[in-house]
């Protein structure tokens, strides 16, 4: 079964407050975007001290859609986030980045983002040092980009490559592509436009898990 987490994508702390208790009754974990401006055009809240004075049952993964993530990775380790994720285009160092978390607590996992033109080539070299890739399925940085269905094949290739490695997908997700990335080999989707525009969030969420069943 996939797991259905929300995207969070916040410029102050109250955004992300007032995201975290929409979603908080109906999921165990939240994605939260961090964007610099730099690798990618949009900016967030820096979310540092943000999430380490948040009060949330919640467990936090953090993505980090930075420029040299190496130069950020400490920090983040101070907070209570147990999942990080870089993207292979940002740094020339990914191997500090992961080096980084494994040697904090032992329970934290790293993994490694593509964006959509990135071959899985970029990250065959340290394929084996992080627990799961991340696919974007949009060019990242902004909420409701389109979906790229290009993208299927190389998760699909990928996960014939390589079945044992976790795949979490992100970007452009809905009921209506989720039964295909599932069946291309996705065990976690990312999912921010569809759950936080719609009006019904449980709603949305319950969609988006029936998709299981199709």
């Amino acid at each position: 079964m996939s797991e259905i987490i929300p995207a969070i994508l916040a410029k102050t702390k109250e955004e992300l407050l007032d995201k975290i208790i929409i979603v908080e009754p109906y999921i165990k974990r939240v994605h939260l975007d961090i964007a610099d401006g730099i690798f990618v055009p949009n900016t967030t809240l820096d979310g540092y001290e943000e999430v380490e004075e948040i009060e949330t049952s919640l467990k936090i993964e953090v993505h980090l859609m930075v420029s040299k993530p190496e130069n950020h990775i400490v920090r983040w380790l101070e907070t209570p986030a147990d999942k990080f994720i870089f993207h292979i285009e940002a740094t020339g160092k990914p191997r500090v980045v992961i080096d980084a978390v494994r040697e904090g607590d032992g329970e934290r996992q790293v993994g490694v983002a593509l964006n959509p033109a990135t071959p899985v080539s970029a990250i065959e070299p340290i394929l084996e040092l992080v627990d799961f890739v991340h696919f974007m399925t949009v060019e990242p940085g902004f909420y409701g980009g389109k979906f790229m269905e290009s993208v299927l094949d190389k998760i699909s290739d990928f996960h014939y490559f390589y079945p044992d490695k976790p795949i979490k997908v992100d970007g452009g997700i809905t009921p209506e592509n989720a039964p295909q990335l599932i069946e291309a080999g996705a065990t976690m989707l990312v999912v921010g436009n569809y759950i936080f525009k719609n009006h019904d969030v449980k709603e949305a969420i319950q969609n988006l898990e029936a998709t299981y069943e199709r």
